[in-house]
């Protein structure tokens, strides 16, 4: 069974009922075969990674992403304005980020961080949080602790990209205590989804 991660945290970090809301999701997610007319996010990312792959300058951003319905306008202009904020004056190179499935049981979670940058001699491999509500310490420390676990490449800087903020998030050893968390949890979510 695969799961995308952000759903997989949806459940991870809700209790109560809501947590079987997000079973119930999760489970119609299943059925469906993924359609990218409802990745709200599709085209930023694409952007993004277009704009590296081809050294185009940063300016472009927008004409790459191309014209938006009038319900997308509002949110990629703060994330455009947010991701260049993050560029700043860096000199940037860019890399193809590792990508795997962390599994527990029968549950796939696909680890598929967006960009791999380098700059400062450094290589970061970058998740890039698009949604607007702000992201919660737990959500941020889940993502990079299951990205540090499955990816494995300990000569790289593991990173959340939160595009509202600007903000650079990295990887801590700390994090790895929620490892055991989300195993419990994702043996739970298995155990439920057979359930029903």
């Amino acid at each position: 069974m695969e799961i995308p991660l952000t759903t997989f945290l949806d459940y991870v970090l809700k209790s109560g009922s809501p947590k079987m809301t997000c079973v119930k999701k999760i489970k119609s997610q299943l059925s469906e075969p993924y359609d990218p007319v409802f990745d709200y996010y599709k085209r930023f990312r694409e952007a993004v990674q277009e704009m590296h792959r081809n050294k185009i300058n940063k300016t472009e951003l927008s004409k790459l992403i191309g014209p938006l319905p009038g319900s997308k306008t509002e949110n990629y202009k703060v994330m455009i304005a947010g991701y260049k904020k993050f560029l700043g004056n860096k000199s940037i190179s860019c890399f193809n980020p590792p990508r795997e499935k962390w599994t527990h049981g029968k549950l796939e979670i696909a680890i598929n961080p967006e960009l791999g940058l380098e700059w400062n001699n450094k290589q970061y491999v970058i998740k890039l949080y698009l949604k607007a509500e702000p992201i919660t310490k737990d959500r941020m420390g889940s993502i990079l602790a299951l990205m540090h676990t499955t990816l494995a490449i300990d000569s790289y800087e593991y990173a959340l990209l939160d595009m509202r903020t600007s903000k650079l998030h990295l990887f801590d050893t700390n994090m790895l205590t929620l490892i055991s968390l989300i195993e419990g949890e994702a043996q739970s979510l298995e155990f439920i989804l057979n359930k029903l």
